[in-house]
């Protein structure tokens, strides 16, 4: 790799650093979140060629601007080969056409049955690649609403180099979605049931992290989507999609159920790169923050909502700072957003921000009714079963502008991972498959904490 492109924080007072470090840090130290100093921008016809690529050749067109002289063009190559090599589809993120308007982009083929798993499949790979050639060991933190742990820990399972410490809401997760994670068997995986909600798992991870003595001390790194190579990852399958799909002359639009912004920023910077997407829409569920946000440029937390679409039961959306940084290109101006909201649990947009954001994302919420609605209308309709985040994506699709012309709703998890709000809207259960039938079989192990950093951090130290 020949590429020099150098990473900087959201905040502007951490030091820049190449791929390979940025990688491993995670959160900067000054707070904020690392964003590449500038987007590499694609040809238009690098990117019409993409249709008669594989989807791993499209991942390396895409993603090889962004590494550096650390890794060479073989070894990412063989990286992606490895990553995507136990997905149960050889398109990876095949489409599903539901007429000739409505398509499904089908994230769930990975081995826990989530789109987490595009992104986690390929950073434990780069990791360890990493971390062999060195002889280092790591300590990986993490918070999940639902998906991340289990595509964290079946990703690093088997990497020796690394211990995994997982947090995630304790009884506010789907049965099937704790279960990938607490029935892995392996000595460096630690499952962490916190007393509260996936905000308050985020928030102790980010004050972890914020102890920049400690973190170096015990060599910790993240893999929430705050780390800049899930974002990265995600992006592929925007460019895959359209490769697939005959859209030249037609508005398109993408409709991404979103909890932590981080699988919408990536179509959003797919964009930045010479994708041709029109708009992007921020699905939400009762957990609405964002949409209210678009809609009037105030950004309130309020009490997280327990729904059927636990993975978007979120209101500190962590990846929207990196949009409000390249929108505004204003470090100061970020870091005392996110301390006025830190502060007060609040902040406004500058009404000409709002507007340049309006220019590439809608938004629109989903009721708990809407969502079971579309569940059974789409199994009525096309005979196709879909778990409740993509019904959330699919419902706040419908509330778009009728102007465009293509619409994907990006299906983000197999519906067997929500099987008992699924199977209780269809009366049927032939969508469950044998690999969850089993897993619910399977004993259990996870360690119950209070909603307290100095517990969790003690934990941690205790078994490193």
């Amino acid at each position: 790799m020949i590429n020099s492109l150098k990473y900087i924080s959201t905040r502007g007072s951490a030091p820049e650093l190449s791929f390979k470090d940025v990688i491993f840090e995670g959160l900067a130290s000054d707070g904020g979140l690392y964003v590449p100093k500038h987007w590499p921008c694609l040809s238009n016809e690098l990117i019409d060629s993409f249709s008669s690529m594989t989807y791993q050749e499209i991942a390396y067109e895409v993603i090889s601007p962004y590494i550096d002289s650390t890794l060479s063009d073989e070894d990412l190559k063989a990286i992606i080969k490895k990553s995507y090599s136990c997905f149960d589809n050889t398109e990876i993120t095949p489409l599903t056409k539901l007429d000739n308007k409505n398509y499904l982009l089908e994230l769930y083929h990975g081995p826990t049955y989530a789109f987490k798993d595009v992104a986690m499949q390929f950073i434990s790979q780069l990791m360890n690649f990493y971390l062999n050639e060195n002889k280092q060991s790591i300590n990986i933190l993490g918070a999940t609403s639902g998906d991340t742990g289990a595509a964290a820990i079946e990703g690093f399972k088997n990497v020796k180099s690394a211990k995994i410490f997982i947090l995630h809401p304790y009884n506010k997760i789907s049965e099937v979605q704790r279960k990938f994670m607490t029935t892995i068997k392996s000595e460096n995986v630690f499952n962490i049931a916190i007393k509260g909600s996936f905000d308050d798992c985020q928030n102790i991870i980010k004050k972890i992290f914020s102890d920049n003595d400690y973190k170096k001390e015990k060599s910790l790194t993240a893999i929430n989507s705050i780390n800049w190579s899930r974002i990265m990852c995600q992006m592929v399958y925007y460019f895959y999609t359209l490769s697939r799909i005959k859209s030249k002359d037609k508005k398109v639009l993408f409709s991404v159920p979103t909890g932590n912004f981080g699988d919408i920023l990536a179509g959003y910077i797919s964009k930045k790169m010479g994708l041709k997407i029109d708009m992007l829409n921020i699905a939400t569920n009762d957990n609405d923050i964002l949409t209210r946000t678009l809609m009037t440029g105030r950004h309130q937390l309020q009490g997280v909502i327990e729904t059927t679409s636990p993975s978007i039961d979120i209101q500190i959306s962590s990846n929207f700072e990196r949009l409000l940084y390249d929108i505004t290109q204003d470090s100061n101006y970020v870091s005392n957003l996110m301390n006025e909201l830190k502060r007060t649990g609040k902040y406004t947009l500058k009404e000409n921000d709002l507007i340049t954001m309006r220019k590439s994302f809608c938004s629109y919420s989903v009721s708990e009714e809407e969502s079971a609605n579309i569940i059974k209308n789409t199994f009525e309709k096309y005979k196709v079963i879909i778990d409740p985040h993509t019904a959330v994506g699919l419902s706040s699709a419908q509330k778009c502008d009728k102007e465009y012309d293509i619409m994907i709703t990006l299906s983000t998890a197999h519906p067997a991972k929500f099987k008992d709000t699924v199977s209780n809207l269809l009366h049927n259960e032939e969508f469950i498959t044998k690999k969850v039938s089993n897993i619910l079989k399977l004993d259990e192990n996870m360690t119950i904490l209070d909603n307290d950093i100095d517990v969790v951090r003690n934990f941690i130290t205790g078994n490193i």
